[in-house]
């Protein structure tokens, strides 16, 4: 077994050596490869069927715009001080209060995984009904597909970065050939011309594209600790977070509305491309489901220290397995609708922490200093997803962007905040 588990990477609990760091394209097309996936290609679809292409893209451009602003900062961070977002949570929250922090982005992860899980059990209960008119369980189809994704995420982020590159360009390409294939039967005139049947979705949609991809924005350290520099932060939010959610959401609108199907198997059968759309959908799915369930291993990694990270991956990919079967896919739209205003504080918090108070030492040899409870930084949290929460609820937003509103909203709390209770070890030296 020593083998085997030798090759996942034990980074959640130390930082990230400089031979082990790669070019912002490498980690920017992981990144793209997170965004290319069943659940993105779905909501791009149920847009364009309430907005139209042209309200589409321009909800599409409004929120990777938003995503890559926020995700560069995010970057930085974790370039460098080469840590997990988990250990950098720590250092901000405390040793004790972070558990609690870590917690709930551990279970958004596996909530995205199970998400993920679940669409793809559904696509290959369509490919088993199309080819061998046959219907296995969903449930069962879900759990030998999540088996293999639990297989990749052991061997760490070497093994997914190798699977991004062979799978993502080969993704980019089919796709396009999928939107070029369906407008082979109606022109793109035509397309744009379509109206949408709920002009009034597009917060809605803004914030659910945002609420996608909100808590890989927070957890973007988990990635960037393997960029080289800023400029490879940089680089990699751009490709992926900016490039990657636009394309990932649009490419699959214009054969969703020329078919009026909006699950993507169901659309690339009606065009005649069954096998091979449901070859690179496998690719699309494991590429993605393997990072959400990679960055859920660390949440959990963090608090359950004893316990090895390979251990740990199979037991959350089985319990994000087991909520895709009780079907979670059900509750998609609001799902993530509710990630993109309770997670954007924590990225708030620590961003505040590091470019404006200047708490830039993330040394391990302070970690073990570190105070069980940051009572500023927990009060911070609390208020601020509280308020956002109830701003959803009370349907107000300053901007538009309730995730964009509760970023914002924190920095402010948390100054005020670290007034009344200064840090008691100071971290405004440079990184060690």
């Amino acid at each position: 077994m020593s083998d085997f588990t030798a090759n996942f990477d034990e980074s959640a609990r130390a930082p990230v050596q400089e031979h082990e760091t790669v070019s912002g394209w490498s980690v920017g097309l992981v990144l793209f490869g997170i965004c290319l996936t069943l659940p993105s290609l779905y909501t791009g679809a149920i847009t364009a069927q309430n907005l139209g292409f042209i309200g589409t893209a321009q909800a599409v451009g409004l929120a990777s715009l938003v995503l890559a602003m926020m995700s560069v900062p995010a970057a930085i961070v974790g370039a460098e001080t080469r840590l997990s977002s988990y250990l950098i949570i720590e250092f901000v929250f405390g040793g004790k209060g972070s558990k609690f922090v870590n917690a709930l982005l551990g279970l958004t992860l596996l909530g995205w995984f199970a998400v993920t899980a679940g669409f793809f059990g559904e696509t290959l209960s369509i490919v088993f009904n199309e080819f061998f008119n046959v219907s296995p369980p969903i449930w069962l189809l879900t759990f030998i597909s999540s088996a293999l994704i639990i297989i990749t995420t052991i061997f760490g982020f070497n093994a997914i970065d190798r699977l991004a590159l062979f799978a993502v360009p080969l993704l980019i390409l089919f796709l396009i050939y999928v939107s070029n294939l369906s407008l082979g039967e109606v022109g793109f005139a035509d397309i744009l011309a379509i109206d949408g049947e709920d002009p009034d979705y597009f917060s809605t949609a803004v914030s659910t594209m945002i609420g996608s991809l909100i808590v890989g924005v927070v957890l973007m350290p988990d990635l960037s600790r393997y960029a080289r520099s800023i400029k490879d932060c940089i680089i990699a939010s751009v490709l992926g977070n900016g490039i990657g959610n636009s394309f990932s959401m649009l490419i699959g609108v214009i054969p969703a509305m020329v078919t009026g199907l909006l699950d993507p198997m169901a659309y690339m059968i009606a065009l005649g491309l069954a096998i091979s759309a449901f070859i690179i959908l496998v690719f699309a799915t494991w590429t993605t489901n393997s990072i959400n369930l990679y960055s859920a291993t660390l949440a959990i990694a963090i608090i359950k220290t004893k316990t090895p990270e390979w251990k740990l991956a199979i037991i959350c990919g089985l319990a994000g397995t087991a909520l895709a079967v009780i079907g979670i896919t059900e509750y998609f739209i609001g799902f993530l609708e509710w990630l993109g205003v309770i997670v954007p504080p924590v990225a708030g918090i620590y961003l505040t922490d590091y470019f404006i108070l200047k708490q830039k030492n993330y040394s391990m040899t302070l970690r073990k200093k570190l105070p069980d409870y940051d009572h500023a930084a927990l009060l911070a949290w609390i208020v601020a997803t509280s308020l956002s929460a109830g701003a959803f609820v009370a349907d107000f937003s300053f901007s538009m962007i309730p995730s964009f509103d509760a970023l914002i909203l924190t920095v402010p709390i948390y100054l005020l905040c670290r007034k009344f209770w200064p840090s008691q070890y100071p971290r405004n030296e440079k990184v060690i």
